[in-house]
């Protein structure tokens, strides 16, 4: 048996070389732990692009989203094609709205508009261009202007106060009651949507609009 060259041995050897890395890095690369998985606290639950709001183990809210990106303790949620806000586990607001955003660490629901919010009584509606859901409190908040529609009157307000546990609405600021040909101007007004009855605070004026028969 010939002997193998001083070429041939050195190939031979480079080979053996080049095995030995290529399975040294594929054992380290298979040997790798899989990254963790991003934590979801208790109190919020991701499915699929279904997104829960919780409150001691209590459905608060549920948005249906397109999109979904989590930076931190922010989730941004865009292309909403639902939003639910449940009272006693049952749906109570349908909600309309293009965008919003979650802070986890606040408990903070932003939703920017338009925003429509629909009550599963079909005689309220209220539009906003910006809404605010505290989590903590179970409220939606209006820092600006609001629209509501309401057994054939139109209320205008320059802010308003949602509490859903107890189904009450305080409106502040410029508050206007549009009934018919009668217009009501007051400085505050609380809305019983399940006594379907609303309370007049402070000055109130009442005027006959133009044109009114």
């Amino acid at each position: 048996m010939r002997p193998l060259s001083t070429k041939a041995s050195w190939i031979a050897a480079c080979s053996a070389v080049l095995v030995a890395v290529i399975i040294f890095i594929t054992v380290r690369f298979l040997s790798q732990p899989a990254p963790p998985a991003v934590a979801v606290p208790p109190s919020v639950q991701l499915l699929e692009s279904r997104l829960v709001g919780r409150k001691d183990g209590q459905r608060q809210w549920e948005i249906l989203s397109r999109s979904v990106l989590q930076e931190g303790e922010l989730v941004t949620l865009g292309d909403l094609e639902e939003m639910v806000v449940f009272q006693d586990q049952e749906p109570y607001l349908n909600i309309e709205a293009p965008r919003a955003q979650w802070n986890r660490k606040t408990e903070v629901l932003r939703l920017y508009g338009p925003v429509l919010v629909v009550g599963e009584q079909d005689n309220f509606q209220l539009e906003s261009d910006y809404l605010e859901w505290l989590g903590s409190s179970a409220t939606l908040v209006s820092p600006g202007p609001v629209r509501i529609l309401w057994s054939g009157m139109e209320i205008e307000a320059a802010e308003m106060g949602m509490d859903t546990e107890k189904g009450l609405v305080h409106l502040s600021g410029g508050v206007q009651i549009r009934d018919g040909g009668l217009l009501w101007k007051l400085e505050e007004a609380v809305y019983d949507l399940q006594a379907e009855s609303m309370d007049f605070f402070g000055n109130v004026i009442l005027e006959e609009e133009a044109g009114s028969d």
